[in-house]
């Protein structure tokens, strides 16, 4: 399985390019001057961007090489050069400490369970005194079985078309929302290349996620609700602890 190959990528960058509205008024309310910034799992750069945009000191790391030179790419089109990184956060130690560190849009959930407190410790101990951790998780809620694959977007590519399937499965048990992904690059009828992607999405409880947090070494641990957050009537939550 590929993880954010180069069509997943430009299917991901045709709809998800930049962090706007509500989103990108919420992390950014909790910037203040002189702050470091880090943005684990920055995919794109839909959210780091536009903070280098405001002149927000930050850096970015991902474990897909496809996603970031997308963001190198689009940050050199807008004057400037993104200071992003190929990492696994299972193994992030930089000797930088940050003020901030966030993973927006849900990209948390994506942590298999079992290395979620390796991470959460890892990013503890890159926050100066003080520092912020802000995680947007996807909370639980139910979601249809869909076993075939159906296709679900469309994108052109030159003269080649990218078509996305989809299928997904819903583990109560392990409240994991397991999506499939397969990208067809077709020209004139015919499959030129094929790529898979394995989606599993973990669904977290509110208290659960708050509970994470407070055996990670975290304190203060709040929970924002962004209405409105991706578009009228789509909120999201935002799980705030400092150290």
């Amino acid at each position: 399985m590929d993880y954010y190959g180069e069509l997943c990528t430009k299917v991901y960058e045709s709809g998800k390019s930049i962090a706007e509205g509500e989103e990108l008024a919420f992390y950014l309310s909790h910037v203040t001057e002189g702050m470091k910034v880090l943005e684990p799992m920055c995919g794109n750069g839909r959210m780091l961007i536009p903070f280098m945009q405001r002149g927000i000191d930050i850096e970015g790391f991902d474990i897909s090489d496809e996603m970031l030179k997308v963001c190198v790419v689009k940050g050199n089109e807008r004057g400037m050069e993104p200071r992003v990184f190929h990492q696994d956060m299972r193994h992030f130690n930089r000797q930088d400490t940050y003020d901030l560190i966030m993973i927006p849009f849900g990209s948390f959930s994506l942590l298999p369970e079992e290395i979620v407190p390796l991470c959460l410790r890892n990013l503890k101990e890159s926050l100066r005194q003080g520092g912020k951790l802000l995680i947007t998780a996807i909370i639980q809620q139910g979601a249809d079985d869909c076993p075939e694959w159906k296709e679900t977007n469309r994108l052109q590519d030159g003269k080649n078309t990218i078509i996305e399937y989809k299928r997904m499965t819903y583990d109560k048990d392990s409240r994991v929302l397991n999506s499939k992904l397969k990208y067809n690059l077709i020209y004139e009828g015919e499959v030129l290349k094929e790529e898979l992607m394995d989606f599993p999405m973990r669904m977290y409880g509110v208290e659960e996620c708050k509970d994470l947090l407070h055996k990670s070494g975290f304190v203060n641990v709040t929970v924002h609700e962004v209405l409105d957050g991706y578009g009228k009537g789509n909120p999201f939550y935002v799980f705030e602890g400092t150290i």
